[in-house]
């Protein structure tokens, strides 16, 4: 009777543990399925989060350039261009394509976005912010004239006159003077015009 008992508790413990091991086994993968959710998530830089906009899948288009303009404020584009393989240009295109989506709440994201523009990318960018400036004047110089960073705020300016210069630049200096002494304008906000001036006149 002793030994069939013992037998029978060995065995017993033999199946519980390979049991066990099975459970831990198919238990296992469950951690490492979330890392790539942590991964797409985490981000360190603009540049890396924009970049992960742009070639987002699962969005619209509306969302995705909705979503891009909210992010780009402190980007780098010479990091975003390293990061991307080239695509800064395809990626200004975008904006400009669909700049109809660029609101008022995006103006600070996109002007604090001027580091490191050169060649093709900056008249895309001037081609974006001088054709808003067109459009809503009021609401491009003030949000210009809320600009802390000095240079910051000239970099923009520079390229709106850049884009508006492919226009009669008498007659857009002309709709300058009589836009602003249509509106009660405060220091910040002259001092932005009077800065596209001196730029329309030292293009």
């Amino acid at each position: 009777m002793f030994k069939p008992n013992m037998a029978y508790l060995f065995l017993m413990a033999v199946l519980f543990l390979v049991t066990a091991c099975s459970s831990n086994q198919a238990e296992a993968p469950a951690p490492s399925s979330e890392l790539p959710t942590t991964a797409v998530t985490d981000y360190n830089s603009t540049a890396e989060n924009v970049f992960s906009l742009y070639e987002g899948e699962d969005m619209s288009t509306e969302d995705k350039v909705t979503n891009i303009l909210a992010q780009l404020e402190g980007m780098d584009w010479t990091e975003y261009n390293r990061l991307s393989n080239g695509k800064t240009l395809e990626t200004l295109e975008l904006l400009y394509t669909h700049q109809s989506l660029i609101k008022p709440e995006h103006y600070r994201s996109l002007f604090l976005a001027t580091t490191n523009l050169d060649g093709a990318s900056a008249e895309q960018y001037a081609a974006i912010v001088g054709e808003l400036f067109t459009k809503d004047m009021e609401g491009v110089v003030q949000t210009l004239a809320d600009l802390s960073d000095d240079a910051n705020r000239q970099s923009v300016i520079s390229s709106i006159a850049y884009q508006l210069g492919y226009q009669d630049v008498s007659q857009v200096k002309q709709e300058l003077d009589q836009w602003q002494t249509k509106k009660a304008l405060n220091d910040h906000e002259k001092n932005v015009i009077a800065s596209l001036i001196a730029a329309l006149n030292h293009p």
